[in-house]
């Protein structure tokens, strides 16, 4: 059964196949298992053969693989050089300045917004969790706007809130409403982070921490008076 999280990140779409295309792929492993025995069966030489051939495109994967996550994470490092700092949680007033937040900040730049109100079950732990990640993820944007500011229905106040957004490039790549279904009513920022990493939807901190500590890379300002104990 695909979940919500399945929905939104496309995780788990290879599993599900169509029965003609199991009984296709059963006919294809069974051609390629007789074609293997065959090799087998043609002597020590030519199974020693397609061995070696076997380990040299191994090898050929494991160096283009690590090749690629050299390169992945030399542009990662370069778009965090390159990102602002913000340390903060930003609250958005208006319909206007959501939809601003969203298409106007720089592609390279991951925003995070809750949608929440007071009274909503959740929102406390919301709000207080956004704050600390904030200040743990200074190259990502966290804002918060209440749904009364949206003029969302009241059928998505009720049902929906707090509900947490998240944004790369304008585009919608994380949608939780009821954020509470996964974390319960009192969470912490340490559930939430580990929520959205498990989504894959917080940078490396790692890399965070290797940059800003870099003395060639101005990040931190000295306004911020958010602290983690």
């Amino acid at each position: 059964m695909t979940t919500l999280d399945d929905k939104l990140l496309g995780e788990k779409c290879q599993y599900y196949y169509s029965s003609s295309s199991d009984d296709e792929d059963s006919d294809q492993e069974r051609r390629i298992r007789q074609s293997n025995a065959g090799e087998s069966d043609g002597g020590k030489e030519g199974s020693a053969t397609n061995t070696e051939y076997n380990q040299l495109n191994r090898d050929d994967d494991e160096d283009f693989l690590e090749q690629y996550r050299k390169q992945r994470i030399e542009e990662m490092k370069k778009q965090l050089c390159n990102s602002q700092v913000y340390k903060q949680v930003f609250d958005i007033s208006s319909g206007q300045e959501f939809l601003d937040t969203v298409d106007k900040e720089h592609k390279s730049i991951l925003v995070i917004i809750l949608i929440y109100e007071d009274e909503i079950p959740g929102a406390e732990a919301a709000t207080g969790s956004i704050m600390c990640l904030a200040s743990e993820y200074p190259g990502v944007k966290f804002c918060r706007v209440k749904s009364s500011l949206l003029r969302t229905s009241s059928k998505f106040t009720e049902n929906a809130l707090p509900a947490l957004l998240v944004y790369k490039s304008g585009e919608l790549i994380g949608n939780f409403v009821r954020i509470t279904d996964q974390l319960g009513e009192d969470f912490f920022a340490v559930d939430l982070e580990a929520f959205l990493r498990e989504c894959s939807l917080l940078p490396e901190k790692d890399l965070l921490r290797t940059s800003i500590c870099n003395p060639s890379i101005h990040c931190y300002s000295d306004d911020s008076d958010l602290d983690i104990d």
